[in-house]
């Protein structure tokens, strides 16, 4: 709306937002023009500027009160009040201009306002029910006695119920003519009620849509804003509240920026065309599922998380889904080829030609690596199935037993080994069986208590193959663990009934994480082990991210297996069956180097610390914040490092730098995106300090060479290590230079990659005040000792918060988080670990929390 000087201007806290609006509504609807500012500002526009602009231009101030305003010592309600009252200071004092609005029960004498406003009459609106009389006061003060020029026709009216107390009045106290103001005659000719009440019936039919795009602008869309700037991931809920604010704000700008951390988009063909595919969230198994529509579609909307999906067609096996595969979360785009019912042997998925990253720990070293198209069995072998194999006398055919049996490294006769494969009464069978047959009522549940050596007679005997560690990861899922694991079963009670829980991985196998350890084929090394995967109901659950192996003939209670079978027009790949070796640290065997050694290992960082020759490259603005990129002297090979500077606005300099090492991301971008620090880091800016994000050698605009984001023994990852460190150096050498920035505070965030170079950067950066760690941890790959983080952890003295999760794939609890910590310098009461139960990503609430207390404690809070 345009300004006008009989507008009336609502001031009121975001929480108020509601009872705002209904009062917003009540005037309107009278005939009042009112600015409010949630619906009234447009992207682009100054706030600031327009605040200012329509305090001074109203006619009327009407501050909402509250125990929401009570409770908050600042806020941008304040800065309207205040500007109000200095408004004030140039009217009349029997000028009407302040109109408090009381909307629960803070009582006057306690009100945190501004002492002008107690010498005006409040009016009371109880649990935000607007007082029938409000509208018409306000038209009083508006337009005096002569008749409002309004579209609706007032009756004598009742008085709006007011604040206690015999020194209030509707104006300053010293006017005596607040009474007659606040009559309102009635009209004197019919003539003018007939077309007003033609105007309130055409008001009738319009308001209901206008009501609701004034809700979506002015409750809605904050606080989708809040929920958004709250959450890790998000959800139906969330996705639903972010369609409706879109079916009565099309277009609207700041829900545009809201679309990237909400929605995902999903694209999918099917061979036939013409399946529908359903979705529903991953963790709400019981949800109805909602259409995507008619294959093929593009780029359909779903919401930012892991989904469930369904392809269902007439006459055609329907295809179970977890999607997307990855973290992080990446528009899903999928071509499928659906099988006729009854083509397919029964309970076995397909999966197609795959790329799999190996994303289980000791085995990262083998990915990623193509993995031809395969069937899989849906369920984990289950007693039944392994029964009829037993009653076929499976276990006296010699022909399914193609393998040699092992036993401290030497082969054993084939019969001499069927002594030990016995139940507990000495028939044939699993050792947790009896008298030749499974526990009553257990038929359904996997087959357990069996050795590798009776999981692959087995499986020939079916036809089929038990699945290479390959085969495994492709479809285990292990970067969505934190959905995963909380619906598996590591009760370590029993076994549940195979497919009985809700935790469907790739292409609806089940049960891939816990209920039953599965044998996967590969030896591993030249050693009688054998590789088992994905922990079984005896296990803790980050058993599942890590690699494991046992004897083959090992035949412990939890011990199981699903079979896989190729597909005719895929040409198999025989190096999936290799001897592979597990990579693994045990890191309560490995000590640290002495002192000495850790000396001469540091001096590898020492630089020449020449000119910084910095150079202003860009800016940007923001509403909340500022983004300078400074080019300086990286200090080696005449290269420059680029620094994104981003600065808070509206706070008190110098300001503390938080210098940022991201996550792996960047290896494999080619464009930093500012805009990044909306998603999770903003809140560093909003509590008043600066985010420092340098271009790292190997990322983003830097990219090189650099693949990964692991360690390894090449002279090549050293050099990397050693630049990164001194371009930290060399970014609170920057930092020192500039008066805006408190350099004596200099804190450390780092996140996933970031949380395992921090125990490197900061034993070697003693400028470092204090570290937060977001899912960080050690690895089990090893690089050359003067880089390998094992020996720079105990010189870390620094105060350090860790954060994790007790899902996490790449950092398990155990055997990386923990180790870490052990070994960190820091004295015990200054280093503190919170793990959450989540996965690769700890709760965003927590972590802004967690993190700006350990800030405050070791740098002093920001005013």
């Amino acid at each position: 709306m345009t300004e006008s000087p009989r507008a009336v201007f609502i001031s009121y806290a975001s929480q108020d937002a509601d009872a705002a609006t209904r009062i917003c509504a009540a005037l309107r609807k009278a005939g009042i023009e009112v600015w409010f500012d949630q619906s009234e500002l447009r992207g682009g526009e100054a706030w600031d500027a327009s605040i200012r602009r329509q305090v001074k231009s109203c006619k009327l101030f009407l501050p909402v009160i509250s125990a929401n305003t009570q409770a908050r010592e600042e806020g941008y309600f304040r800065r309207e009040w205040n500007l109000a009252v200095s408004r004030t200071l140039d009217m009349a004092d029997d000028a009407p201009f302040l109109v408090p609005v009381v909307i629960d029960a803070t009582r006057d004498s306690d009100a945190r306002v501004p002492e002008r406003f107690r010498e005006v009459q409040w009016t009371r609106a109880p649990v935000g029910e607007i007082p029938a009389g409000l509208a018409d006061r306000v038209r009083a003060l508006l337009y005096g006695p002569v008749a409002a020029p309004s579209t609706v026709a007032h009756e004598e009216h009742k008085p709006a119920e007011i604040a206690p107390g015999p020194e209030r009045t509707g104006i300053p106290r010293t006017s005596t003519t607040a009474s007659k103001r606040q009559r309102i005659p009635r009209p004197k000719a019919l003539a003018w009620v007939l077309p007003a009440m033609l105007l309130i019936a055409a008001g009738l039919v319009l308001l209901p849509p206008w009501q609701k795009r004034e809700h979506a602008r002015a409750v809605l869309l904050p606080q989708l804003q809040d929920i958004v700037a709250a959450m890790s991931q998000s959800n139906s809920e969330v996705f639903d509240k972010a369609v409706e604010v879109e079916k009565y704000l099309p277009g609207d700008s700041t829900l545009a920026k809201l679309w990237a951390p909400i929605a995902n988009t999903l694209s999918i063909d099917t061979d036939p065309p013409g399946a529908e595919v359903f979705w529903k969230d991953y963790d709400k198994a019981s949800a109805k599922w909602r259409s995507a529509g008619l294959t093929a579609f593009k780029d359909v909307k779903v919401p930012r998380t892991f989904l469930r999906l369904e392809v269902r067609k007439a006459g055609y096996q329907t295809i179970e889904l977890a999607v997307p595969r990855l973290y992080p979360v990446a528009p899903v785009a999928l071509h499928l080829k659906m099988d006729p019912v009854g083509s397919l042997p029964e309970n076995m998925a397909r999966i197609p030609k795959s790329t799999t990253n190996m994303d289980v720990v000791g085995l990262e070293i083998y990915g990623p690596r193509d993995v031809p198209g395969f069937l899989v069995d849906k369920f984990e072998v289950t007693n039944k199935s392994f029964k009829a194999f037993v009653d076929a006398g499976g276990y006296q055919d010699e022909r399914y037993w193609t393998v040699p049996i092992l036993k401290n490294g030497k082969a054993i006769p084939w019969r001499d080994a069927l002594a030990s494969f016995t139940d507990r009464t000495g028939r044939p069978g699993p050792a947790t069986w009896e008298a030749g047959s499974y526990p009553d009522g257990m038929e359904n549940h996997p087959v357990t208590g069996v050795s590798w050596y009776e999981a692959a007679p087995y499986a020939t005997f079916v036809h089929k193959h038990l699945p290479t560690v390959f085969h495994w990861a492709v479809v285990a899922d292990t970067s969505r663990s934190d959905f995963l694991l909380p619906l598996s079963n590591f009760s370590g009670k029993s076994t549940s009934a195979v497919g009985s829980l809700p935790n469907v991985s790739t292409y609806g196998v089940y049960d891939i994480a816990g209920n039953a350890r599965e044998w996967t084929f590969n030896q591993s090394g030249d050693s009688d082990q054998r590789f088992i995967l994905g922990g079984g109901w005896t296990d803790p659950s980050y058993a599942y991210n890590d690699s494991f192996t046992q004897p083959a003939l090992d035949r412990s209670e939890s011990n199981g297996f699903r079979c896989i079978k190729e597909l005719a027009d895929s040409s198999g790949d025989g190096s999936l069956k290799q001897s592979i070796t597990m990579v693994f640290r045990d890191y309560t065997k490995e000590e640290p180097v002495n002192a000495a050694t850790f000396a001469s290992y540091s001096r590898q960082f020492i630089y020449d610390k020449t000119p910084l020759g910095a150079s202003l490259q860009k800016t940007l603005d923001t509403d909340s914040w500022k983004e300078e990129m400074v080019s300086i002297d990286a200090g080696y090979n005449n290269e420059r490092l680029l620094l994104h500077i981003f600065l808070p606005k509206s706070h008190i300099t110098p300001l503390q730098p938080v210098i940022y090492f991201p996550g792996s991301g960047g290896i494999h971008e080619t464009h930093f995106d500012p805009t990044v620090v909306n998603r999770r880091l903003e809140f560093i800016l909003k509590s008043g300090r600066a985010l420092i994000f340098p271009i790292y050698k190997g990322t983003y605009e830097r990219r090189d060479d650099l693949k990964s984001d692991l360690p390894d023994t090449t002279v090549r990852y050293k050099d990397h290590v050693i630049i990164w460190v001194k371009e930290y150096s060399r970014t609170i050498d920057y930092l020192e230079t500039r008066r805006d920035m408190q350099a004596d505070k200099i804190a450390y965030l780092g996140i996933s990659w970031g949380g395992f170079l921090g125990g490197i950067i900061r034993a070697v950066e003693k400028r470092i005040k204090v570290v937060v760690l977001n899912v960080g941890g050690k690895v089990m790959e090893k690089s050359l000792p003067e880089v390998d983080q094992i020996n720079y952890l105990p010189r870390i003295t620094q105060p350090v918060l860790m954060l994790n999760g007790s899902y996490d794939m790449y950092f398990p609890v155990e055997s990386s988080q923990k180790p870490m910590y052990r070994f960190l310098g820091t004295s015990p009461d200054q280093k503190k670990m919170f793990v959450y139960p989540s996965g690769h990503v700890v709760p965003a609430t927590d972590f802004i929390k967690e993190t700006l207390a350990w800030l405050d404690t070791y740098l002093g809070p920001v005013h």
